[in-house]
């Protein structure tokens, strides 16, 4: 793939498909970190008394309500990646067609 210029607005995609591996690379650090560190979130009450199992429950909520937002974080980072393959793919495909349509 080559490179494409518009007015000062330069395309290039093999650097859009690096881009796009290196957000797959996060997402993979990422969901990696968090399921190894997942046993560290869950925590179990220091005693029976009220205050000790309202704050674990609290805490247990916390560490939940982090999961949930690693794993969103991580689906977007995905999505992202999976897109911007896919507009580098169009974009291309469309460079392609339009430079047969000005052959002679």
């Amino acid at each position: 793939m080559a490179t494409t210029e518009f007015a000062g607005l330069r395309f290039d995609p093999e650097s859009a498909l690096l881009a796009a591996a290196q957000l797959d690379a996060l997402a993979d650090r990422l969901a990696g970190g968090v399921r190894d560190e997942q046993p560290k979130l869950t925590l179990v009450s220091a005693g029976s008394d009220e205050v000790s199992v309202r704050a674990t429950q609290t805490l247990n909520a916390v560490a939940a309500s982090f999961q949930q937002s690693a794993d969103n974080g991580v689906s977007e980072l995905r999505r992202l990646a999976t897109a911007l393959r896919a507009q580098t793919t169009n974009f291309g495909q469309v460079e392609s067609q339009s430079a047969l349509g000005f052959a002679v």
